[in-house]
């Protein structure tokens, strides 16, 4: 028999009953047929043969092992358990039995049993390291990851080429979210057995985990390579096509697997969430429900959920949601977290003192859940007015967050230092009017949290603009058109390769996704906020297209920011106030640039605090900017049930507020570090 572990083979012998006589040759016949199929993975077959041996030899050891091996293939683990243990009953020197016995019994829910049965096998054979694999899964099933670590690692010191126990390794640092560390044992896996698809898939999880999307999105393809139909490395890859908002191309990958298994689960939260990337909310909610009417706690379905009502406006309906999962599952601090950014928070609310309990244990909870659990107190502790509180909280939320980031930001601010560079005056005027001539595109930008959702929401009630919130299209034309088609690893490389039929493809192409989106609109808006060092490259693309530059007070823009858990790496810098104030000088140094290269009328600035002071004058000068008449309408905003998708959902819909402007700031010596990097800037 094969034994689950390093891939040796021991097999029992078939020959010997309890009293060491020999079978008849009718047993024998039957135990080699049921061995052959059982090793061919024919377990139906194996059963068979083995059940009729069985019937005429009921006190063999070596049937009633074989047969129990047989029966836990096919997953028939309580009968598997009852012939492995009387098959040691009869002969209790059949270690690869006990180990199998041990197995079952895992299966069966029973890890304490399971670990019995190991243990007894390291009495008579220390070294054996598929029983130190088996302790160390019973303890993973217990939860208890330090005691498995030791074991699966003692494992590996017996046997170094365990390819189940470096994998085995590596899921437990991928649990702990040590990216690192699971990247390294899986490599080992790997190694040992270049065809181990749960290695491959392990180690796409921690380079997912590490933020290095392209490379996981390698692994997950050379499983599909070899197994298109792969259920994990199907969802796998649209996971990572969602995170670079290629919703679109995900979708297929869900459906591939949903056509197998209709009620996979993964398949089916990740094909919500990405229906909503594709602005089909209403089929989304509607798969969040059939699945919640299957599995009520299913947390990312929860989430989800409650993230597409918000969306959609029906905040209420995300309260009640949120706040009768908390109550269900008090642990789970992502359902607080949502449910504090739903609304100011109340000073009688008990999702404060909630979240308080849990802060005696936060060092055990995983890092992400640590930052959620600071971030939530922040908010809610800086809503009923204990600021000094809040932001102690997100001094250490921020901290934690920041040291799970792989931000470069030597890399990031010679990005935007370089673009001067790239997009000389000489070239502006050169290749000025080469672009596509289409004036549908108008795009918002700027640093985050700067007011540009509150323009676009303005924007919405004009009959003629549709909103199309935050765009990846123009960013993703980018990559394509100048890195991959032209192989330059940078901008500034790659540009000088244009000739004006290329860059009018760029603008085209991008318009081209604009009018799919809405075919009707005569304007359509982008307020990627993100988009702010491509304006150049935006002006000669689309040379009739509008930009809206929304600015806001540094230190209160800065302090939005970090108080701001964003989705996945979208804001890399924001989590030090250092690093956000550098970044901040060098956005408003490039913004100055492009003020001085851009023909009159393409950039109109917008200041966020002039716009809440004076937002009918505002609204009117911005509609004017983008070549349209005024439309009454544009006054509404909070009236407008659109669907949103922004850090900002909350508060677009309510009445226009002054409360963000000159917000709460710490005192000078914690909010030096910001300053000292603002510099005149502040």
């Amino acid at each position: 028999m094969t034994v689950t572990g390093s891939g040796s083979t021991t097999p029992i012998r078939p020959e010997l009953d309890a009293r060491g006589a020999p079978e008849t040759a009718q047993v024998a016949a039957l135990l080699r047929l049921g061995i052959r199929d059982l090793g061919d993975g024919k377990a139906d077959t194996a059963i068979a043969a083995l059940r009729r041996a069985h019937a005429v030899a009921p006190t063999s050891a070596a049937v009633n092992a074989h047969l129990g091996l047989a029966l836990q293939a096919a997953g028939q683990s309580r009968e598997a358990a009852t012939m492995l243990a009387t098959a040691l009953a009869l002969n209790p020197g059949i270690v690869e039995a006990r180990y199998a016995l041990g197995t079952a019994h895992l299966a069966l829910g029973d890890p304490g049993t399971a670990i019995a049965c190991f243990e007894a096998i390291l009495v008579t054979d220390p070294a054996h390291a598929e029983a130190r694999y088996g302790i160390g899964t019973a303890f993973q099933a217990m939860g208890d990851y330090q005691a498995a670590m030791a074991h699966y690692r003692q494992a590996l010191a017996i046997d170094r080429d365990f390819a189940e126990a470096s994998c085995a390794c590596g899921t437990l640092h991928l649990r702990l979210q040590q990216a690192s560390e699971a990247r390294a044992c899986f490599l080992q896996a790997l190694d040992v057995d270049p065809d181990y698809t749960e290695a491959k898939l392990g180690l796409a999880a921690g380079l997912l985990q590490m933020h290095r999307y392209q490379a996981a999105a390698a692994e997950f393809r050379r499983v599909l390579r070899d197994d298109p139909e792969h259920a994990a490395a199907n969802c796998g890859l649209a996971g990572v096509l969602r995170r670079k908002h290629r919703d679109a191309e995900a979708i297929p990958l869900y459906e591939r697997v949903l056509a197998s298994d209709p009620e996979h689960d993964e398949a089916l939260v990740g094909l919500a969430h990405a229906l909503r990337g594709v602005a089909q909310g209403e089929s989304a909610v509607a798969i969040y429900r059939r699945i919640l009417a299957r599995r009520p706690d299913d947390p990312e379905a929860i989430v989800g959920l409650s993230e597409a009502l918000t969306e959609q406006g029906q905040f209420d309906a995300a309260r009640v949601l949120l706040r009768q999962a908390v109550r269900q599952q008090p642990e789970r601090i992502v359902f607080q977290h949502r449910l504090v950014n739903l609304g100011k928070v109340q000073p009688a609310d008990p999702i404060i003192a909630r979240l308080e309990a849990m802060l005696p244990r936060a060092a055990l909870l995983p890092p992400d859940e640590q930052v959620r659990l600071r971030f939530g107190l922040a908010k809610a502790y800086d809503d009923t007015n204990r600021h000094a509180k809040g932001f102690h909280h997100l001094l250490e939320g921020n901290a934690l967050a920041r040291q799970r980031i792989p931000y470069d930001e030597r890399a990031a601010l010679e990005h935007l230092a370089r673009m001067p560079a790239i997009f000389t005056p000489e070239l502006m005027a050169a290749w000025r009017g080469r672009g596509d001539p289409s004036d549908r595109p108008i795009f918002i930008l700027g640093m985050p949290r700067s007011g540009s959702t509150l323009v676009e929401q303005m924007l919405a009630g004009h009959q003629r603009i549709f909103a199309g919130g935050e765009r990846h299209e123009l960013p993703e034309a980018v990559e394509n058109v100048l890195f991959a088609k032209y192989g330059a690893p940078r901008l500034s490389e790659a540009i000088w390769t244009l000739a004006a039929p290329e860059l009018r493809q760029l603008g085209s192409d991008y318009d081209a996704a604009l009018r799919r989106l809405a075919p009707a609109a005569a304007r359509v808006t982008d307020k990627l906020p993100g988009n702010f060092p491509l304006a150049g490259l935006i002006h000669l693309a689309l040379p009739n297209s509008r930009i809206i530059h929304v600015v806001r007070d540094p230190v209160d823009t800065c302090l939005s920011c970090f108080a701001q858990l964003f989705a996945e790496n979208d804001v890399p810098c924001s989590y030090d106030l250092a690093e956000l104030g550098r970044y901040y000088r060098a956005y408003r140094t490039l913004m100055d640039y492009w003020r001085s290269v851009l023909p009159a009328g393409v950039m109109l600035d917008v200041h966020y605090e002039a716009l809440v002071d004076d937002f009918p004058g505002e609204a009117r000068r911005i509609v004017t900017h983008c070549g349209l008449d005024w439309d009454d309408a544009c006054l509404e905003t909070q009236s407008f049930r659109r669907v949103v998708r922004t850090a900002s959902v909350v508060q677009v819909r309510q009445p226009i507020y002054r409360s963000s402007v000159g917000r709460w700031r710490p005192d000078s010596e914690l909010l030096q570090p910001l300053l000292t990097a603002l510099g005149d800037v502040a």
